[in-house]
């Protein structure tokens, strides 16, 4: 390692392929910590383990191994061995760090978990309180708190089973007497069936008259409610809708539907198709634009219908059946939300949904303006009555002596699970159905989450509500995943407790050069609108834990609407919403600027920083590295993982980046451009030899390269190009991506890439890191410039563009000339030789006007036949070119000779 006073190990090195290993399992990934509260965007535990140590430890070569260790296995002892080396690193005391966007605090849990004292902000107070219920009440020793007052001797010995501590065990206890408590206060709304418990859930659905005929119908998207599966001989279930004079009525039949959905995509009022969705009437026909149907809910014209139960027999065999007149009216009963509140709030949340945020509350584009109108009225009830028993245990744990601060955790817990059920209720929620229409799968059935991804909550005509009992998404359901996941937190090594405080990240209750390390995830720019989507959670929390988190609940800690800060949210809005601070781009770059200043006020001058960074868009790490540039810090290093799964809509990410900054020194001197370019290069080359040595991966090592190239970039205050303009960090990230190609001295067949021509060089490239997978489009934009060529240029003629990003285009390009890059004449001729083997391929070379011993073409047919799956039919093409290049060339010759004696021919005529 380079001998750098205080250097750190992630300014020289991180455990890439162990956090791309560890991600993979459950241990690394963090879903079990998701288990415990719910938030966005999750940082997986193995890549926030692998920062803290590599932004702890200095940069020691034998250390490599038991990092990659620790990560991978999260073994004690090796633990116990890095945590000593962390505390001689820092004379012998406990170093702090600080996340200042924590979330659910995994980066301040692992920092613990790594033998420092960590804090963790957020503005968001439903992401603080999730930071606590991972990271501060479980670090606690609760050993000495009083038995629960309703746990007698013989509960607790039953209680045991399967859970490794006290805290895990009063946790089951309690959600299981919050549960009973419910259940038995919704009992007169929810009849039990004929064998004494309640049914499993009930599917309802919207209804709306129609403009026609003016009688009401049920907006149904799916007539099926469970798929057959032949395994089991099961027909599966579906529902018939049946006219009954101005009414209809339901029928349970088994097998597949009879009837086409009255809400479904494609039809005009003609009856025509056309793109988008719209309502046939059940009675008429009649076809209701969907904007005609949004019209309907924002006149209030929606009402609520209960259509079937699901219910099981004593073998636990679930099916479904029609109510009956006393579940109908329980279902309707007008007295549900006859209450009063208990607190400082009203019982049924009645702030207001933003306006125009239809993208994330999706309710709110049908006309619900509140978010207790999100869920029927029963739903509702439920919730008040959950929270009503979650206040009145915290009060029966204080009266019976236990603490404040373990009363606060155990009710904690509890509205955790609350918002975890909310997922799996309000009227976004769907009945999920596995299996397949052929039964060939099995039929088993859940409850479809209302995230459908993390960025809006849904909303849909036709939703399932869970009931007080048991099976998914109910009550006792979402309680034994809560029970497992704090279990298998408190089984894991723990630290300190985390310090957990909601406050905005440009202005730290912290004191000055206070802080050792910072490790951070910021808002991912417009991925996101954070507390938008979570002020559903919001406004049910506040309600439960007003006297109990009052810092963050209570009514001191509420604004104006009763919501979540969103001004001082660190973001771009997709939608500039009346009345809000507008959060475009230059307010995300300003706020984050100011972040990172006070981020650099707390850190002690020799601290580092460690930046967690996933976007695929250029224009957002131009922003993220510009806010760091301005806030004083230099970037160090820049380390890729494979963190994410891909499958979570607009929010998701593949590749998050670990990124080390250290503050910038005073006095940096000006720059010029050409001295600084060659600065770079010398240093991305010198990088590139360690990571060939550490089995960094080509893709890895291109995104790997701004870590050097800004460390040289961030030396000088400002670096001028010849004509006096400052040159932009741009530059600087193009240069990097070329300089990796370069030091590896890519080559074709002998040749060196660079002496190819650009759209050839691009293409080689692009094929050799990305293979044909589908590259994000900031990315693809990267790999453009690195040639100095545009996506334009290459959009259509080079790549083929989708809604995902751009894949290498290696069909036939169609006619080639003499000005065709080698790459387009090689697809030609791989085209030519499936229609018409040698010869065609000769014609094609011949037009093209080129030789038949050109070296660059031979060679790049060459390298493509090889990077490309034997089994790929470009592939078996050019590799029958190359078997048979001998008498191509043959060919070709006499095709140029014919043609030169036919252009003499015409000279002599």
């Amino acid at each position: 390692m380079t001998d750098v006073p205080n250097e750190r190990m992630i300014d020289r090195w991180f455990p890439v392929a162990a956090v791309d290993e560890a991600c993979g399992t459950p241990a690394g990934s963090g879903r079990v910590e998701k288990a415990v509260f719910t938030w966005f965007a999750s940082r997986p535990i193995a890549q926030a383990r692998a920062a803290a140590l590599t932004a702890l430890l200095p940069a020691e070569d034998q250390l490599k191994p038991l990092i990659e260790h620790a990560v991978l296995t999260g073994d004690r002892d090796v633990f116990d061995q890095l945590i000593a080396r962390v505390h001689d690193t820092f004379d012998g005391r406990v170093p702090t760090v600080l996340d200042m966007f924590s979330g659910r605090a995994i980066i301040p849990l692992e920092a613990a978990r790594c033998g420092a004292k960590a804090t963790g902000i957020d503005l968001s107070p439903v992401a603080t309180l999730a930071g606590r219920l991972l990271a501060d009440y479980p670090a606690r020793d609760w050993s000495s708190e009083p038995r629960l007052p309703f746990l007698a001797e013989e509960a607790v010995l039953a209680l045991d089973g399967g859970v490794s501590d006290r805290l895990a065990r009063d946790v089951e206890a309690f959600l299981a007497e919050v549960g009973q408590r419910m259940a038995t206060a919704m009992e007169p709304f929810y009849p039990r069936n004929v064998h004494g418990v309640f049914p499993w859930g009930y599917l309802w659905a919207i209804t709306i008259p129609c403009d026609n005929c003016k009688r009401r119908f049920p907006l149904l998207g799916s007539f099926v409610l469970k798929h057959p599966y032949k395994k089991t001989d099961d027909l599966g279930q579906s529902m018939e809708l049946m006219v009954d004079g101005n009414g209809w009525r339901v029928r349970v039949i088994d097998g597949p539907p009879v009837q086409e959905p009255t809400y479904r995509s494609g039809l005009r009022e003609d009856g025509t198709k056309k793109k988008g969705k719209s309502a046939r009437c059940l009675f008429c026909q009649h076809v209701h634009s969907l904007e005609t149907v949004k019209a309907k809910g924002e006149g209030g014209e929606y009402i609520d219908a209960p259509l079937v139960v699901a219910d099981g027999d004593q073998d636990g065999k679930r099916y479904f059946r029609l109510p009956s007149e006393i579940e109908l009216a329980a279902a309707t009963n007008p007295s549900l939300l006859e209450l009063t509140s208990d607190g400082p709030y009203t019982a049924v949340p009645d702030e207001r949904i933003p306006a125009g945020n239809v993208h994330t509350v999706m309710a709110s584009g049908y006309g619900y303006r509140t978010f207790g109108e999100l869920m029927n009225a029963r739903q509702t009830r439920m919730f008040i009555e959950t929270v009503r028993a979650i206040i009145d245990l915290h009060g029966d744990l204080r009266d019976a002596g236990i603490s404040e601060t373990y009363a606060a955790a155990l009710a904690s817990f509890a509205a955790s699970n609350l918002c975890r059920q909310m997922r799996l209720a309000t009227r976004g929620a769907r009945l999920r159905q596995h299996g397949k229409p052929d039964g060939s799968a099995n039929n088993n059935m859940q409850v479809g989450d209302l995230f459908q991804n993390e960025a809006s909550v849904n909303f849909q005509f036709d939703y399932f509500e869970a009931g007080p009992g048991a099976g998914a998404g109910t009550w006792m359901s979402v309680s034994r995943s809560c029970v497992g996941a704090v279990d298998k937190v408190l089984r894991e090594r723990s630290g300190l407790p985390v310090v957990t405080k909601s406050a905005s990240a440009t202005a730290l209750p912290m004191r000055d050069n206070s802080v050792d390390v910072v490790i951070c995830d910021p808002p991912y720019y417009d991925m996101i609108e954070y507390a938008d989507a979570s002020d559903l959670f919001h406004v049910w929390l506040k309600r439960a834990l007003f006297d109990i988190e009052s810092d963050l609940f209570g009514p001191d800690a509420q604004g104006s609407t009763g919501l979540q800060d969103k001004d001082q949210e660190i973001i771009v809005r997709r939608v500039h919403e009346p009345g809000r601070v507008k959060h475009d781009t230059a307010f995300y770059e300003s706020m984050l600027s100011r972040a990172f200043e006070e981020a650099r006020r707390v850190l002690k001058p020799e601290g580092h920083m460690v930046v967690v960074f996933g976007h695929s868009d250029p224009d957002a790490w131009r922003r993220l590295l510009g806010a760091l540039q301005a806030a004083g810090f230099v970037v160090t290093s820049a380390w890729p993982s494979r963190t994410e799964s891909g499958n979570q809509g607009v929010a998701s990410i593949k590749v998050t980046v670990s990124i080390g900054c250290r503050v910038a020194g005073s006095g940096r001197p000006v720059g010029i451009a050409s001295e600084v370019d060659r600065e770079v290069t010398d240093a991305v080359t010198c990088r590139v030899a360690q990571w060939d040595t550490d089995g960094l991966a080509l893709e890895d090592q291109l995104m790997a390269s701004y870590g050097p190239a800004m460390e040289v970039y961030g030396r000088y205050a400002t670096v001028i190009n010849p004509d006096g303009t400052d040159a932009d960090l741009d530059r600087y990230l193009t240069i990097a991506r070329r300089s990796v190609r370069d030091a590896m001295r890519l080559r074709v067949d002998e040749l060196p890439l660079e002496t190819f021509d650009a759209i050839t060089r691009f293409s080689v490239f692009w094929l050799r890191a990305k293979g044909r997978a589908e590259v994000p489009k900031g990315e693809a934009r990267f790999f453009a410039q690195a040639d100095e060529l545009r996506l334009d240029d290459l959009r259509g003629r080079i790549l083929v563009e989708s809604k995902a990003g751009f894949r290498l285009r290696l069909d036939g390009p169609g006619s080639v000339t003499e000005s065709s890059s080698v790459f387009e004449l090689v697809r030609a001729m791989a085209a030519a030789w499936d229609s018409g083997g040698t010869e065609a391929v000769a014609s094609v070379m011949a037009s093209a006007g080129r030789d038949s011993d050109d070296r660059h073409l031979w060679a790049t047919v060459a390298d493509l036949a090889n990077n490309l799956p034997a089994s790929d039919g470009t592939a078996k093409a050019l590799a029958g070119i190359k078997r048979t290049s001998a008498t191509i060339s043959t060919v070709v010759g006499s095709l140029r000779e014919s043609h030169e004696q036919a252009s003499l021919f015409d000279e002599e005529a």
